[in-house]
C-alpha cells in the first residue's frame, strides 16, 4: 500500500509539473503581453514609440523535481523522467531551429535592396524572436545571470518590429539602423553557434532534466551552459528604446522596497489577507535574482491555480500569474475595475487610479497607477488581471512599482502653451509623472486625442512646453496596442 501510495504522489508531481509547462506556453501564446508590446523609440520628431503592458505577463515555467519517493521502483522513476526530459528536448530544440531561421533570414535582410523584401523578412525575425522567447519561457532556467541572453532575444524582436512599422509607413532603412542589424547579426551567430554545442552534447546523451536537477553554486548545470550561449568576445548591442524591456527599465535600481526580511511562513499569511479566496496555498522556493522572493503555488476557492511571489524583504506581493481561458462571463468591466482597485488597494498602492483597461476573452485587464496632489504616476505602475468568470484576480505585476516607487518632490507645473498639429480633437488633458528615455522622469500634460478615428497620446513638458513624447494606439484582432 505504501508503494502505490508513493508511486501516486510521483505520478502527481509529474502531471503538476507538465501542467505548469503546458499552462505557461497557453500563456504565452494568448497573453502576448510582453511580447507583443514590443516598441521603440525612432525619433522625437517621428513620435517616440512606448509600450505600456495592458496585461500581466509575469509567467515562466516552474520545474518541480521529480524526486524519488521512498519504495518507487527506478523503472518508473526513469519512466517520468524521460516524459519530462522530452518536453525540455522538445522546446530546446524548437529554440535552435528559430535561432537558425533568424539567422538565415538576418543574411537575406542585410542583403536586400527591395523595401517590400526587407519588410518581409523583418516579419519573419520578429515572428521567430517571439517564438524564441515562448522556447526559453519553458526551459528549467534558474538565476539572473541568464537575462543577458533573454534580453538579446526581447530587444531582436522589439527593434525588428520598430524596423517592420517604419517601412509600412513609407520610410526606409537608414546607415544607423543597417549597422544596428549588423550588430544584432553577429550576436544572433554566436548564440547560434553556442546552442548547436549543446545539441551536438544531448545527442551524446546530456540530458536536461539531470542537469537542471545539479547545482554549480546558485545556479542549476543546464543554467550555466546555457549561459554559455553568449560569446565573450561578443556583446549584445545595448538599444534604448522605451519598451518593457528596454535597458532604461532592467537596469534600473529597486527603489520601493521596504521593511524587515520575512519568514516564508510570513510571506505565506500576507497571501491570506490580500486574497479573499483562497483554498490553500502551499511553499515552493525561492527566487534570487533582482527581486528575491518567496513562491507559492495558490488555489482559489474556486480551483484556478496561481502562481504567486512574495518579496522577502517586506513580505509584499511581486506577481501573481494564471490564466482562465473561458466563454462564461458573469462579471462586468465595472466590476472588474473595482476589483483590481481594491487589490492594488490592499498590496499598499495609494489612492490607485485606473489608467487603461482591456477586456480579452472574458478576462480584464487594468493598468493601475498610485496618484499624489492630482498627478498620475506612470513610473509606479502596477497591472492586474480579473478573470470575469468568477470575478478573480488571477493576475498581478508589481515589478515597476517596487522598482521606482520613491518618495518624489514633483514640483508644480506651468501655465505652458503647448501646440497640438492640427486635425486633431482632445478627449482628455491631465497631469502626469511620464517615465522617458535615459531614466528620466518628467511632469508633463498628457492630451488624450483623436483624428480620423484613432486615438493619439502627447506629452508635454508641464514647465517648459516642449514635446516629450507621441503614442499612438493601435487596434490589433486581439487587443490595443499603445506605439
Amino acid at each position: 500500500m505504501e508503494k502505490v501510495k508513493n508511486d501516486e504522489i510521483l505520478q502527481e508531481n509529474l502531471e503538476k509539473t507538465q501542467k505548469k509547462l503546458e499552462n505557461s506556453k497557453k500563456n504565452n501564446q494568448k497573453c502576448k503581453i510582453e511580447n507583443d508590446r514590443k516598441v521603440g523609440k525612432i525619433s522625437k520628431f517621428k513620435s517616440a514609440v512606448v509600450g505600456l503592458s495592458l496585461a500581466v505577463a509575469i509567467l515562466s515555467a516552474t520545474t518541480l523535481g521529480l524526486g524519488v519517493a521512498y519504495g518507487v521502483t527506478q523503472d518508473k522513476v526513469d519512466a517520468y523522467g524521460t516524459q519530462l526530459e522530452s518536453v525540455y528536448q522538445k522546446n530546446y530544440y524548437e529554440l535552435v531551429d528559430n535561432v537558425n531561421n533568424a539567422d538565415m533570414e538576418m543574411s537575406k535582410l542585410l542583403n536586400a535592396t527591395n523595401s517590400a523584401y526587407q519588410k518581409k523578412m523583418l516579419t519573419e525575425i520578429a515572428s521567430a524572436s517571439k517564438n524564441m522567447q515562448n522556447n526559453i519561457a519553458l526551459l528549467p532556467l534558474t538565476g539572473e545571470d541568464v537575462l543577458e541572453s533573454v534580453r538579446f532575444v526581447n530587444q531582436l524582436s522589439g527593434y525588428t518590429t520598430i524596423l517592420e512599422e517604419k517601412l509600412a509607413n513609407g520610410e526606409d532603412l537608414t546607415e544607423e539602423d543597417l549597422a544596428m542589424l549588423q550588430e544584432l547579426h553577429i550576436a544572433l551567430i554566436s548564440m547560434k553557434d553556442n546552442l548547436n554545442d549543446i545539441s551536438m552534447n544531448m545527442r551524446d546523451g546530456y540530458s536536461i532534466l539531470t542537469a537542471s536537477n545539479e547545482m554549480n553554486g546558485d545556479l542549476n548545470v543546464f543554467t550555466v551552459d546555457f549561459n554559455k550561449i553568449k560569446a565573450n568576445d561578443v556583446d549584445y548591442p545595448t538599444m534604448i528604446y522605451d519598451g518593457p524591456f528596454s535597458d532604461s527599465v532592467v537596469n534600473k535600481k529597486i527603489k520601493g522596497l521596504n521593511g524587515q526580511e520575512v519568514t516564508s511562513e510570513d510571506a505565506g499569511a500576507v497571501l491570506g489577507k490580500v486574497f479573499k479566496d483562497i483554498s490553500s496555498y502551499s511553499y515552493n522556493g525561492k527566487t534570487e535574482g533582482k527581486f528575491e522572493t518567496y513562491n507559492f503555488d495558490v488555489v482559489t476557492s474556486d480551483n484556478q491555480e496561481l502562481y504567486a511571489q512574495v518579496t522577502i524583504q517586506g513580505g509584499h506581493v511581486l506577481t501573481v500569474s494564471g490564466q482562465n481561458a473561458s466563454d462564461v462571463k458573469n462579471f462586468d468591466m465595472k466590476t472588474g475595475e473595482k476589483i483590481a482597485l481594491e487589490f492594488a488597494k490592499a498590496n499598499g498602492v495609494e489612492n490607485p487610479e485606473i489608467v487603461w483597461s482591456e477586456e480579452l476573452n472574458n478576462q480584464a485587464y487594468f493598468n493601475i497607477t498610485p496618484k499624489e496632489n492630482g498627478i498620475i504616476l506612470y513610473p509606479d505602475l502596477v497591472k492586474v488581471k480579473v478573470d470575469l468568470e468568477y470575478g478573480n484576480v488571477i493576475g498581478y505585476d508589481a515589478i515597476s512599482y517596487y522598482t521606482n516607487h520613491t518618495d518624489r518632490i514633483l514640483g508644480s507645473a506651468s501655465d505652458v502653451t503647448v501646440s497640438l498639429p492640427s486635425g486633431f480633437t482632445v478627449i482628455t488633458k491631465r497631469l502626469v509623472l511620464a517615465p522617458l528615455d535615459y531614466n528620466r522622469e518628467v511632469l508633463c500634460y498628457e492630451y488624450q486625442c483623436e483624428k480620423e478615428g484613432i486615438t493619439y497620446y502627447f506629452y508635454f513638458n508641464a514647465k517648459t512646453g516642449e514635446e516629450e513624447n507621441i503614442l499612438k494606439v493601435v487596434e490589433t484582432t486581439d487587443s490595443s496596442k499603445l506605439m
